[in-house]
C-alpha cells in the first residue's frame, strides 16, 4: 500500500519522460535498422532494451527502473564518445549532441527521483 507521500506525487513526468524515451527510441530503431543492422547493433540492442524497461517501468515493475537507469547511462556514454570523437568544437551538430544527451540525463533524472518509485508492492 503506497504511502501518503508517495500519493501525493505526480506520476506525469515519469510518464512523459518514458513516452518521450519510447519515441526517440523508436526513431533510432528506424534509423539504425535503415544505415545496416550488421554497423549498428549494439545501438540496436540498447534502443531494444531502453523500449522494454519503458513499458516495464510504466507498469510498475520495481526493479525495472534502475536497468532502465543503467541502459541510459550506456547510451549518455555512447552519445558523449561520439561528440568527442567526431564532432570539432565549431561543427553545427554539437547542439544537437548535447541536447540529446541533456535528454537522457534528465530522464534519467526523472526516472531515478522517487517519481520513478513503483508504487507496486511485493506481497509478503
Amino acid at each position: 500500500m503506497p504511502n501518503a507521500d508517495e500519493k501525493r506525487l505526480p506520476k506525469w513526468p515519469l510518464r512523459l519522460a518514458l513516452s518521450l524515451l519510447v519515441a526517440v527510441e523508436t526513431f533510432f530503431i528506424v534509423m539504425f535498422s535503415g544505415e545496416g543492422v550488421a554497423e549498428n547493433i549494439l545501438m540496436i540492442v540498447n534502443s531494444v532494451g531502453i523500449l522494454l524497461f519503458c513499458v516495464l517501468t510504466w507498469r510498475g515493475i520495481p526493479w525495472s527502473r534502475w536497468l532502465l537507469i543503467a541502459l541510459l547511462l550506456w547510451r549518455a556514454a555512447n552519445v558523449s564518445v561520439s561528440m568527442v570523437s567526431h564532432l570539432a568544437p565549431g561543427d553545427h551538430r554539437l547542439t544537437g549532441s548535447l541536447i540529446l544527451l541533456s535528454f537522457y540525463v534528465v530522464a534519467g533524472l526523472i526516472i531515478s527521483s522517487p517519481l520513478g518509485r513503483s508504487t507496486i508492492r511485493a506481497a509478503t
